[in-house]
């Protein structure tokens, strides 16, 4: 009996500082506002050797709780909420509304713009990007897919390929 009750609370014990161990887990570092837009789940578009960052890329909430309904930095991202692939190593990216990341991430990388060279270990260029986002979404009325440039690094590259920035 005594030893069950030790076991007891020791499993209490354990769920508790478990608990707490969660709750004291930072944020991700480049979950935040970013030049007028927010962003969040930064991650690499294949593996390390891309160059290429993929996260989700909204605009900011408004006063009346409108999701992604403020205006962009420019008129082309206005009721942005997609996710952007940046290529870290010259600021250009590729952006794309009305599609989530996960399903970005899968659909993009299965393409044969992309495959091959994610495959290979090979630098994933920003025209590879461009033409594996038209072909998937260029066609949808819904959908806006565009290429634009970064002047400032962004944080995600400098999480995940700090020194590659070549502004």
């Amino acid at each position: 009996m005594k030893a069950a009750r030790g076991i007891t609370l020791g499993a209490a014990c354990a769920v508790l500082f478990a608990g707490g161990a969660v709750a004291l887990t930072p944020p991700p570092p480049c979950d935040r506002e970013e030049n007028g837009m927010m962003t969040h789940d930064v991650e690499y578009l294949g593996d390390e050797t891309s160059g290429q960052t993929i996260e989700t890329y909204l605009n900011k909430t408004t006063a009346d709780g409108i999701v992604a309904g403020a205006p962009g930095p420019i008129p082309q991202l206005d009721n942005f909420n997609g996710v952007r692939v940046t290529d870290c190593r010259s600021g250009h990216f590729v952006a794309i509304h009305g599609v989530g990341q996960r399903e970005a991430y899968a659909a993009l990388t299965a393409t044969e713009f992309l495959r091959p060279r994610l495959k290979a270990g090979k630098a994933v260029r920003v025209q590879d990007v461009r033409r594996a986002a038209d072909a998937l979404y260029g066609g949808e009325h819904y959908l806006r897919v565009l290429t634009l440039r970064e002047t400032e690094e962004t944080c995600g590259c400098n999480a995940l390929y700090p020194g590659l920035w070549q502004n």
